[in-house]
């Protein structure tokens, strides 16, 4: 005890002494007191290792001198009883020499005593050393404490020098020419000219500022997602002329600031916010004038705020297309303009698509991602539909997937060999699929109206997983899966062939053209656009999914009622977990796969990429289905 009181005050005075850091130190001596600080780190460890192998050493040689004195003990027992024996003969016989007895009596004793002593010694030899290597644990801790201290304030420091990078001042000088337009006045065209001028001052010391910070290559990859803007202080015009085909040319001299919230200095170097919370969201100095505040009107009716200016990022999923804002083509996608704070009317226009449009308050610098769709769809991308089958029954609800490509497979390189090599994918048409599995209630609807039998009913019953690996039952079947459901859950223990008759009777109902998707649209609609292993992430998280070990109160129990859990993005629910689903496939030697995981299967096999080849004749309880309807003629 007195030993860990000794080395605790030891260590507090080490972590006391000279080792407090100057807040006001720049990035480049925090970074060389923390390479200081890591090399004394790694000379601790290293000197720890070598004081633990001491230790241990001494230990080792501790229990050979303690096996040494049980010897010696029977040693000097034995040589003590000989002594005696020699003294019962010496009563008998006054004339015999027991000298040597006493003597190998009196060395036993000896030995046995030098080790004794031996072993206190050793003994405390290694307390000493146990000692040493506690002092150098603990010191180690507390210098690994002062480390990451230090790592704390060479984020903050990062923080601060890039918002004063940031900060800088610049008289930016720029000439720029406009066509003016027959219907426009003259005063509306030396506006506009003087506007793109402003526009492209702002850009070019915009790209200057990113291009000089010293952390440029980081703050560069994050600039699509930061909120980093250009204050115009002052402008002048130094010259302007119209020539005899009425172009307008101006030289003007802009006076700008670069402005950063603090917090989107975190942003930009990929830092937690906590490193920004305590200071305050803008620098001190020029107050920016927000456009809600004093809106000037700079085209029709559309409200800037000329003195801030914010950088719009416009990408799309076609080429060739034409970008207006407000009015005024800026050319094709991917594109990357300032523009005043305030609103603006953007428009993205391609020939055969159907044309966006969007009315922007830009507030901050912004990235919209546009997805044009063809004008031939029938179907409008995530709305919604139902068929009423014959009889005023109600067919299942579905969500309609627009067409496009994606790439198949596995993204991400954590997948399995079937999984392999990726591809991309085209979608040639739109079409409608199940938001969620067939439920116990639709099929139920089915058997009702047609007295259908299923293979589980038929023999064998269906399978459930045991031990790793599936099992069969007789009494289990869609109506008794082994577990409690609901007419919400998910009709399960049906084979390729039950799920092929259904999709064949709502086709028949409805007069349209139902079938299971094939793998290729089931990835498509599963993935909604992402590339992730789920469709919210690489990560399951806890509570996103019913699957094995997912977090939630159905994992590993049960199917869980269908919608449980969030949509993707295309507006599809449980396409990871919940039940493995059928599908067709032109890849598989049986033509049947299942995708999506299930309830009882781990998170890695829920991935969109997962396939999983089976006999269409297999059933069990962890396998349902979801319907695709095509598009009518």
């Amino acid at each position: 005890m007195n030993r860990l009181v000794h080395l605790a005050v030891a260590v507090t005075l080490l972590s006391c002494s000279g080792l407090a850091v100057s807040a006001s130190m720049t990035v480049a001596e925090i970074e060389q007191q923390i390479q200081q600080k890591q090399s004394e780190f790694d000379n601790y460890n290293k000197n720890l290792d070598i004081e633990i192998a001491a230790s241990r050493e001494l230990e080792k040689e501790l229990g050979v001198l303690r096996n040494k004195s049980a010897t010696l003990e029977q040693d000097r027992l034995r040589a003590l009883n000989e002594m005696n024996l020699a003294y019962e003969k010496l009563v008998e016989d006054p004339s015999l020499d027991i000298d040597s007895s006493r003597q190998n009596y009196a060395s036993a004793v000896k030995a046995h005593k030098e080790n004794k002593e031996a072993i206190t010694q050793k003994y405390n030899e290694w307390q000493t050393q146990l000692n040493k290597v506690e002092h150098i644990r603990l010191a180690k801790h507390s210098l690994l404490n002062k480390l990451e201290g230090l790592k704390e304030q060479f984020n903050t420091a990062r923080v601060d020098r890039l918002y004063r990078e940031f900060g800088r001042q610049d008289t930016i000088l720029v000439n720029h020419e406009v066509t003016c337009d027959r219907e426009e006045t003259i005063n509306k065209c030396m506006d506009r000219g003087k506007n793109l001028a402003k526009q492209k001052a702002s850009k070019r010391f915009l790209d200057d500022v990113y291009e000089g910070l010293t952390e440029a290559v980081e703050a560069k990859q994050h600039r699509p997602y930061s909120d980093g803007y250009v204050q115009i202080i002052r402008s002048e015009v130094t010259n302007s002329s119209f020539s005899g085909q009425g172009d307008f040319s101006v030289s003007m001299a802009v006076e700008v600031k670069g402005t950063l919230k603090r917090n989107e200095a975190c942003a930009l170097l990929g830092l937690d916010r906590r490193y920004c919370v305590s200071q305050a969201d803008q620098q001190p100095g020029i107050q920016v004038v927000k456009a809600e505040t004093t809106p000037t009107t700079q085209t029709g009716s559309v409200n800037t705020d000329e003195s801030v200016m914010y950088e719009l990022t416009l990408r799309s999923n076609v080429y060739d297309d034409e970008v207006f804002i407000d009015g005024v083509s800026y050319g094709s996608t991917k594109l990357q303009i300032m523009l005043p704070a305030g609103k603006h009317n953007v428009e993205v226009v391609k020939r055969g698509y159907q044309t966006y449009s969007q009315a922007l308050d830009l507030k901050e610098s912004t990235t919209l991602k546009v997805d044009l769709e063809r004008t031939q769809f029938a179907f409008n991308k995530g709305e919604k539909i139902q068929d009423i089958l014959a009889g005023d029954i109600a067919g299942p609800n579905l969500v309609v997937v627009a067409a496009g490509s994606f790439r198949m497979g596995d993204l991400t390189g954590v997948g399995l060999e079937n999984e392999k090599p990726v591809q991309t994918k085209e979608i040639l048409e739109s079409y409608g699929i199940g938001e969620a599995e067939v439920t116990v209630a639709d099929f139920n609807k089915f058997v009702e109206q047609t007295s259908y039998v299923t293979d589980a009913e038929k023999e064998r019953g269906c399978a459930y997983y045991e031990g790793g690996e599936p099992v069969w039952q007789e009494n289990l079947s869609w109506r008794n899966p082994g577990f409690t459901q609901t007419d919400k859950n998910p009709a399960v223990c049906l084979s390729l062939n039950d799920a092929k008759a259904y999709v064949e009777w709502l086709s028949e109902k409805s007069g349209n053209t139902y079938r299971l998707p094939t793998e290729v649209e089931w990835e498509y609609a599963a993935r909604a656009g992402k590339e992730s292993d789920y469709w919210w992430g690489d990560s399951i998280g806890i509570d996103n999914a019913n699957c094995g070990w997912c977090g939630s109160q159905w994992s590993n129990v049960s199917t869980s009622p269908v919608a449980s859990f969030k949509r993707n993005d295309f507006g599809l629910y449980d396409t990871a977990g919940n039940v493995w689903e059928w599908t067709t496939s032109q890849n598989s030697q049986s033509g049947a796969v299942v995708r999506g995981g299930a309830w009882n299967f781990a998170p890695r096999l829920a991935r969109v990429s997962t396939r999983m080849e089976l006999d269409p004749v297999f059933r069990s309880n962890y396998i349902g289905f979801r319907v695709l309807r095509e598009q009518s003629k």
